[in-house]
């Protein structure tokens, strides 16, 4: 789990690190390479096609891709939606999405077997190896899980 985090961070300091890098590039800084003949009074003179916006919409679409992908990782892998059930240690939950049966901490929440739930949180492993789920959040509460099941029922052809 912490190599998982360590890479994340590795992940969006490179991010940073390479579109800081692009906004560096732009600036040439100093009296080189910008300045009218190299002279004392330090004017200023734009190169003569001018700057290309396709250079500075490349570093927007960069950073908002970065943005949205950072976004994605954060807030859409801790969730499971599924029937809470009863088990030997507890309560269970069968996550729909890929169809891992998860050991639930409620944590603080009160959860009710027979429920369809939406829950955010934490999925780990317990010290036997069975994957975990630490609750932090019901997110939604789609009702029982005997009308979703009929939902679900009436659905697929």
């Amino acid at each position: 789990m912490k190599t998982n985090i360590g890479l994340r961070l590795m992940g969006m300091i490179f991010l940073v690190v390479t579109v800081s890098g692009a906004a560096f590039a732009q600036y040439g800084g100093g009296t080189t390479g910008g300045m009218a003949g190299g002279s004392a009074g330090g004017v200023y003179t734009p190169p003569k096609g001018g700057y290309s916006s396709s250079t500075g919409i490349a570093i927007g679409a960069g950073a908002a891709a970065g943005v949205g992908l950072a976004y994605y990782m954060l807030h859409n892998r801790k969730s499971v939606v599924g029937c809470v059930e009863e088990s030997a240690g507890g309560t269970q939950l069968l996550n729909e999405k890929d169809k891992k049966t998860y050991a639930i901490d409620p944590g603080d929440l009160s959860l009710k077997v027979g429920d369809w739930v939406k829950l955010s949180g934490k999925k780990m492993k317990s010290d036997s190896g069975q994957p975990t789920f630490v609750a932090k959040k019901l997110v939604k509460d789609y009702g029982s899980c005997s009308a979703q099941a009929a939902l679900t029922k009436s659905a697929t052809p």
